[in-house]
């Protein structure tokens, strides 16, 4: 019998642990039926991540997904990568240049660069608009300043990422914008460098008792994680999967 209590008990407080907010459910499951282009509508001609990515997504009308970082001068930029390795051929880590500096480098052997999130935001014109904070423990300046740049947006707008301080940060100071927590098993290669622990805890959901997401952003390939499973059936959970391949669909965040 003390046995099957504990057990109660440990399923209690982990349905508490992993419970999202309900507060913004109906705006969420809106935002959630959008197909998000990946980086924008991009291709060998046009890089992700660029002006001309997140126009032809516009034209083709089709939510705009992308990535935010900040320079070694705290300008918020548009890039998915730590270093210019993949897409410029140095290894150079984005917070150790500045904006200015990244202007000049062009992307994939194309004309195109960076784009400030500024120019982004102005490109998407009003375009279903996901946005993905590179940030980690240290984010209270890259979340104010992607909070001040998207303010006023036009069209359906929402915030996600891996850490749930970035979505603790906008539930405490910017309440009305959407958040959604990404998650993985973080299986692929490059997982490594982040701590197990941290890993564990993402993956669980766990730190939805500190994000409190109105939706939840997860691997595909990680559909069936008990979590995962949980927030969707117990707790209505609104949802995108990424990242989909085969073209545009609800409720995903698409790679053309």
């Amino acid at each position: 019998m003390y046995i099957l209590i504990l057990a109660a008990a440990l399923i209690l407080l982990f349905l508490l642990l992993i419970r999202p907010s309900s507060k913004k459910r109906r705006e969420a499951q809106t935002f959630c039926r959008h197909p998000f282009a990946h980086r924008g509508l991009h291709s060998r001609e046009i890089p992700e991540n660029t002006l001309s990515a997140f126009r032809r997504a516009r034209e083709e009308s089709v939510g705009i997904e992308l990535d935010v970082r900040l320079t070694k001068d705290k300008e918020p930029i548009v890039f998915h990568d730590e270093t210019l390795l993949r897409a410029a051929g140095m290894n150079t880590r984005i917070s150790d240049i500045t904006y200015a500096e990244l202007k000049t480098i062009p992307l994939f052997n194309t004309k195109e660069t960076i784009p400030h999130l500024a120019e982004a935001i102005q490109e998407a014109g009003g375009t279903p608009l996901l946005i993905e904070i590179k940030a980690e423990f240290d984010c209270a300046e890259i979340c104010e300043k992607t909070a001040d740049l998207i303010s006023g947006y036009p069209g359906e707008i929402a915030v996600e990422s891996f850490s749930p301080l970035v979505l603790r940060w906008f539930a405490k100071n910017r309440p009305a914008v959407l958040r959604g927590q990404l998650s993985s098993r973080f299986k692929d290669p490059d997982a490594k460098a982040i701590p197990l622990w941290e890993r564990i805890l993402i993956t669980s959901l766990i730190t939805n008792i500190i994000a409190k997401p109105d939706f939840i952003a997860y691997d595909i390939r990680n559909k069936h994680q008990p979590a995962f499973l949980l927030c969707r059936k117990i707790f209505c959970t609104p949802c995108l999967y990424w990242t989909v391949t085969g073209g545009k669909k609800e409720n995903c965040i698409f790679e053309n």
